[in-house]
């Protein structure tokens, strides 16, 4: 029942990542890095550094060959912002800059188009 379990997300994961027929390396080695590094804080910068790839560069490329923004991936992949919003005291500014977004704004849409709430409404409603 595990192996089964474990295929079945392994192959979600995988199927969520295709956008043609194949994901590019860079696609697998970034969702790669989220899924071994869950328990810490997972940064563009820090996926970067362990890619040997400049920030700039990951994040244009990240963009190019999936559509979507590095940021924007890692938070739907990591769930860290419902973490420090339900388990810090962290405004929503420092953990939307913390987490490498340009503003709050930007976080706030990102989070409510991932969970469905707004950071604020999240946050009420797990504390």
């Amino acid at each position: 029942n595990l192996q089964y379990r474990m295929i079945l997300d392994y192959t979600a994961r995988v199927e969520r990542l295709h956008l043609g027929k194949h994901p590019t390396k860079l696609t697998v080695d970034v969702a790669n890095y989220i899924q071994h590094h869950m328990s810490e804080l997972i940064t563009a910068e820090k996926i970067a550094e362990e890619l040997f790839l400049s920030r700039p560069y990951l994040s244009r490329k990240f963009k190019e060959e999936t559509g979507e923004s590095l940021t924007d991936f890692i938070l739907k992949e990591s769930g860290e912002a419902k973490r420090l919003l339900r388990y810090s005291d962290k405004s929503l500014t420092a953990i939307g800059s913390y987490l490498g977004f340009s503003s709050a704004s930007h976080f706030s849409r990102v989070f409510k188009t991932y969970v469905g709430s707004t950071p604020s409404e999240y946050r009420e409603k797990h504390q």
